[in-house]
């Protein structure tokens, strides 16, 4: 039945004047003015009244029209029940809609302004509506002999029977309604009239208990005794008796307003008529789901929302009759993706599924993250005229993403935080190693200074001496051997820097011999330092291996070389030290054991922890933890074996790996050499002398050349087999020189003596014309060894 009858125009309507924000457009006023005005003369019924009568959404229409049946004025449901695109009524006359156009006009121009308000059935025009019936009433505001001032009100519904009853989704009522916490209303829109099938001025005095199924009092009471009591929304089915002992089930929800003072109360019409049982088993089941489900349909070129359920309500804070009509751009905002918006309007037109992670808006304004899903719901002929929506809120979801990836940030971060502070720990306790080894080296160098100082000033001071050829051999050979021990200790501190320049790189190792390296860096630790002491150190090796390993020399030497210096802080008294290599299956094994103090348990479970020491403020607590993840970076285990007072037994296994083994070149025997035409090139006249004697006592033809440029004006005149230059010189570098040389013969090897030759050869960076890099002093059996190289070339 149609919800409003009209007796005449001067009929009193319920004082339409709205209270505060919880009473949206569509409720009319239950108050006692009503009753106090009921005899006073009410004004004339217009436009105004009945716009306010309309609700958004609602399966009904209301239309002002003048006596040629043009739309003047009309509400947002106009398009949807008339089947027009938006916009379409405000150049479209009435007759033009329907199947009857003539018999319509007849029947609204000769409408009795005093009778009860009549009905018209009639049929749409538009193939595309497949028939729809409508059932009008028309409300006569003024009907005068100029058809142009005539002014009638028409509502329209589609009719309950006839050749077309079938409707994509049907379309809730607005209930809206406010009441004093025992139910009594307070406020309601004319939904609720029509859904109960009461004049809406009957409502005043009702309340909800008056008429809910008696079965259902309980569970209504405990609704609003929960709503009245707590701040959340409460919802409950609940059914209510009708005209005519028909019950209509509702989905209510009810909450106390913002002044405390009353109950707010939004209801769905959950009944399941018989004329369309399906459909409205579909519309309880989406009232009943926790998913936000939105229902787009085809108005014009756009969608338009023409259902959503009372989940999306609770999502966005939006009612239902606040988005009817709209588009889902109401849910927009100012951070909401402009492409993903594009991408859904493009899936829309296209008629095809689509899913989304969108930033949306609730009603307060707060953004939240939504999967949203888009269906399209085709008719027989496989047009989607309309479209399912499914929101899922991922707010949280989304967050937890957000706060991982941030916290995958942080941990990034602080992971290169960590490298870079392991990286300066390794450099500092490099540092503190090298300081120890500085220090040794010079007490070295001043032992080997002594006796090179000590001869050679006896032999000056005492010139009966050299006359004495066993004496000034003996000095001589003690001179020499401590000028060659002086090179090895510089050698020593070449193992520092040598192969930092990549500390990534890992190269094939020989663990003999690098043990051997460390045993002669640390030696100022276990012999000098300790004889000082007073402590006698016995220092073993048993190599019993020759395979490599891969590494980081570097790295590895500084291993070693704190492994042996914390067993020399051990010994408290006289001792053993012992280095080993083993085979072990496919390992090369290493131990370091010493015969100090050793740990106890709880000190052997924690040595390897960061800054834990047993050495006081003389310890960082870095050493061993470093050397562990060392260890560990070059794929080998670490083993401690300690008692207290016995000892303690470092035990390190690496992966070994195939040996590839240098072919030399076979030089003669017999030591027997060519002699070779050499130029030898140097700014340093003492170098010059004793280089040019050591190649001449070999057989050699030596040129000396203390300018390069005299030299490279002789060597085109003359044919030599080697040269022989230093690398930094006043007039020229040994570079340009070399690069001169070739230019004029190609094929003449160059060496280069320098003092830079170990970082040279270390570093691989050989000048590019230059054949053989030498590190000063040369030995004379390295210089003789390869002399006879380019000899036995020759």
């Amino acid at each position: 039945m149609l919800s409003e009858s009209h007796s005449n125009n001067t009929q009193r309507p319920l004082d339409s004047r709205l209270p505060a924000e919880s009473e949206p457009a569509g409720r009319t006023r239950l108050s006692e003015d009503t009753q106090q005005n009921e005899s006073c003369h009410a004004p004339a019924l217009d436009w105004t009244f009945f716009s306010r009568l309309s609700t958004p959404g609602e399966n009904a229409a209301y239309s002002l029209h003048n006596g040629t049946l043009a739309f003047l004025e009309s509400d947002a449901n106009v398009d949807r029940v008339w089947g027009l695109a938006a916009g379409q009524s405000k150049v479209v006359n009435l007759s033009l809609l329907v199947t009857d156009g003539a018999a319509l006009k007849s029947w609204l121009l000769n409408l009795d302004p005093q009778a009860e308000a009549s009905e018209f059935r009639t049929t749409l025009a538009d193939p595309a509506s497949a028939g729809q019936a409508l059932l009008l009433k028309a409300i006569p505001l003024f009907i005068a002999p100029d058809p142009e001032q005539t002014r009638v009100v028409l509502k329209a519904v589609p009719a309950t029977d006839g050749p077309s009853q079938s409707k994509a989704f049907p379309v809730n009522l607005n209930l809206s309604s406010s009441h004093e916490f025992d139910g009594s209303f307070l406020t309601a829109s004319a939904s609720w009239a029509e859904l109960l099938g009461l004049e809406i001025e009957q409502l005043r005095d009702l309340k909800l208990k008056e008429i809910v199924v008696p079965s259902d009092a309980d569970r209504l009471a405990q609704l609003l005794q929960d709503a009245s009591q707590e701040d959340t929304v409460k919802s409950s089915i609940v059914r209510f008796q009708a005209e005519t002992n028909r019950v209509k089930t509702v989905l209510l929800s009810a909450r106390r307003d913002n002044g405390q003072s009353r109950l707010v109360v939004e209801g769905k019409n959950m009944t399941v008529e018989g004329n369309n049982p399906a459909m409205d088993l579909l519309k309880t089941s989406v009232e009943l789901v926790k998913e936000s489900v939105l229902l787009l349909m085809r108005v014009g070129p756009s969608f338009r929302i023409c259902f959503a359920n009372r989940a999306f309500e609770h999502m966005t804070g939006y009612r239902y009759s606040r988005v009817a009509g709209s588009s889902l751009a109401c849910l927009h905002g100012p951070k909401t993706n402009a492409r993903a918006i594009l991408e859904i309007e493009e899936s829309l037109q296209n008629q095809a599924e689509h899913t989304a992670n969108l930033l949306l808006y609730r009603k307060s304004g707060d953004a939240f993250w939504a999967n949203t899903y888009l269906t399209p719901l085709r008719d027989e002929f496989g047009v989607a005229n309309y479209f399912a929506v499914i929101l899922e809120d991922a707010t949280e979801v989304r967050n937890v993403s957000d706060e991982l990836a941030k916290k995958n940030l942080e941990l990034n971060s602080a992971l290169s935080d960590l490298k870079q502070t392991q990286k300066t720990l390794v450099q500092q306790e490099s540092l503190r190693a090298l300081g120890q080894m500085a220090s040794g080296i010079a007490h070295d160098f001043n032992n080997l200074l002594a006796p090179i100082l000590g001869f050679s000033e006896l032999l000056l001071t005492v010139p009966q001496t050299m006359q004495d050829k066993s004496k000034l051999t003996s000095y001589l050979k003690k001179i020499q051997v401590a000028a060659q021990d002086g090179a090895a200790v510089v050698s020593r501190l070449r193992e520092f820097y040598r192969s930092q320049n990549s500390p990534e790189e890992f190269i094939q190792i020989l663990p003999d011999e690098l043990l051997w390296q460390v045993k002669e860096l640390t030696r100022h630790r276990w012999k000098n330092q300790a004889e000082a002491k007073g402590l006698n150190i016995d220092f073993q090796m048993s190599m019993a291996s020759a395979r490599p390993i891969m590494g980081n020399e570097p790295e590895l030497r500084q291993v070693f070389t704190n492994l042996i210096i914390n067993a020399v802080d051990a010994m408290k008294d006289h001792g053993d030290i012992t280095v080993s290599v083993s085979d072990r299956g496919d390992n090369v094994r290493i131990e370091i054991a010493d015969s100090g103090c050793g740990m106890n348990e709880e000190t052997r479970l924690k040595c390897l922890e960061p800054f834990y020491t047993t050495k006081g403020k003389l310890g960082t607590g870095l050493g061993l933890s470093i050397v562990f993840g060392v260890v560990q970076r070059h794929h080998g285990t670490f083993d401690i074996e300690s008692q207290e007072g016995v000892g303690t037994r470092i035990i390190m296994e690496f992966p070994a790996v195939k040996q590839a083994f240098k072919e030399e070149i076979d030089v003669n025997e017999t030591g027997e050499t060519k002699s070779l035409r050499i130029m030898l090139v140097d700014d340093e006249e003492v170098l010059l002398e004793v280089i040019s004697e050591l190649l001449a006592s070999g057989g050699h033809t030596v040129d000396v050349f203390g300018d390069p440029n005299r030299a490279i004006d002789a060597f085109k005149s003359k044919n030599y087999d080697l040269v022989i230059t230093d690398r930094a010189m006043p007039l020229m570098s040994g570079d340009q020189l070399a690069a001169a040389v070739k230019r004029a013969a190609p094929d003449t090897p160059i060496y280069m003596i320098t003092g830079f030759g170990d970082m040279i050869n270390d570093s691989g960076e050989k000048p590019e014309h230059i054949d053989e890099v030498l590190g000063k002093p040369v030995p004379l059996d390295v210089l003789n060894r390869k002399l006879a190289e380019i000899a036995a070339k020759k």
